[in-house]
């Protein structure tokens, strides 16, 4: 089957970007001949990913709202003649561009939502109506948990057939041995709390650091080690000083390779606490399986798509969305009981196994055979 892959990016260290190369690349092993169209500025990327397959850096460069500057070049169709099947991985805006190839060449369409960018727009005017009719155009949508495929149906007042297909990790990735010692003797006789991710808004960095004089005051040998830079770095390492806690938190920046596989070998709680903005969401969270993939118990809030990620009182922990004391409470319940952590961190290095990118193109390639025969 020969299937056209379209994303906004291929920059590992970027979200999406991590599942375009990864996917794209576990599909290829799994028997699809698969090309990738990607916007003019994401050559460089491609190139660096080296990936065994053709890429096209064609499509328009992202914009927020498809009428901003080069919003026009989102309704030019790409030259996708000779495939079985267009498949745009993210919905909104390249679903537009996806769909207009399909529909000039004659080849089916499907769509994957990625969690915000498959469901804020259909609140938009006019992108409420190109979504839909991406929606409405494709054989099949591919979301990443339950909660996006709620909110879709939610918003558009459609049933569109829509299938859950979880993200995936490269497992073996974070098997392998790294060298960790430097964290351990910086933060030697400390229990570590890790995030990883963009310090945005939504990521809930702060509420992690306002459930820590909680958890300092029952196991004050904690450190909590954010890694990732962004926006919002200034305001939190004023909150850390505002709680009397700076000494306590290690904003450690971002972190790449195996750099960062030994930060999530390092540490004993992974705590990734987001929140639901309006529209803005966690779609998923891969984070979760790369630290379940180390045998880290986690802890996560009741936020998005989170459920799919992380399996209440199997893999972690889940407190409601924004619950303060609710973090603190089941941080503290792991670092009381190790049996426990253990037992969660077990079951998790299960369940990022069974969602290693391979298992996960499986689901993809009989997706793609389903949608083909409706």
């Amino acid at each position: 089957m020969k299937v056209a892959l379209f994303s906004n990016t291929a920059e590992p260290k970027d979200g999406y970007g991590n599942i375009t190369v990864e996917l794209s690349r576990a599909l290829s092993k799994a028997g699809i001949d698969c090309s990738l169209f990607l916007p003019r500025s994401q050559k460089a990327a491609a190139d660096a990913a080296a990936l065994s397959f053709p890429t096209s850096c064609t499509l328009p460069e992202y914009v927020y709202r498809i009428f901003q500057r080069s919003g026009p070049g989102y309704f030019r169709a790409q030259d996708v003649k000779g495939f079985d099947l267009v498949h745009d991985l993210f919905a909104f805006p390249y679903c537009i561009t996806a769909a207009m190839s399909s529909r000039k060449h004659g080849v089916p369409f499907v769509t994957g939502a990625q969690g915000t960018h498959g469901v804020r727009p259909l609140a938009w005017w006019p992108e409420r109506w190109l979504l839909k009719y991406c929606y409405g155009h494709a054989k099949g949508i591919a979301v990443p948990s339950e909660f996006t495929k709620q909110k879709i149906h939610e918003l558009s007042g459609n049933n569109y057939p829509i299938t859950v297909i979880h993200n995936g990790v490269h497992f073996e990735r974070f098997q392998k041995s790294v060298d960790s010692d430097a964290i351990r003797k910086k933060h030697a006789g400390k229990k570590i709390l890790l995030t990883v991710g963009g310090l945005w808004g939504r990521k809930g960095h702060d509420l992690v650091l306002k459930a820590l004089p909680t958890i300092l005051k029952k196991h004050p040998d904690t450190v909590y080690m954010i890694v990732g830079d962004g926006d919002l770095r200034g305001e939190l390492e004023k909150l850390a000083n505002d709680l009397n806690i700076r000494s306590a938190v290690d904003f450690a920046g971002r972190k790449s390779g195996d750099d960062l596989v030994a930060c999530f070998q390092a540490c004993d709680v992974y705590v990734h606490t987001p929140r639901v903005t309006g529209l803005k969401f966690e779609g998923f969270g891969i984070v979760y399986l790369e630290a379940s993939a180390c045998g880290k118990p986690l802890v996560a809030t009741d936020a998005g798509g989170i459920r799919d990620a992380v399996l209440d009182g199997e893999t972690g922990l889940i407190a409601p969305d924004g619950d303060v004391d609710g973090i603190a409470e089941r941080v503290i319940k792991l670092l009381d009981d190790q049996n426990l952590s253990k037992k969660l961190g077990d079951r998790g290095r299960e369940y990022a196994k069974e969602h290693d990118w391979s298992k996960i193109a499986e689901k993809y390639v009989n997706w793609y055979k389903n949608s083909l025969t409706k």
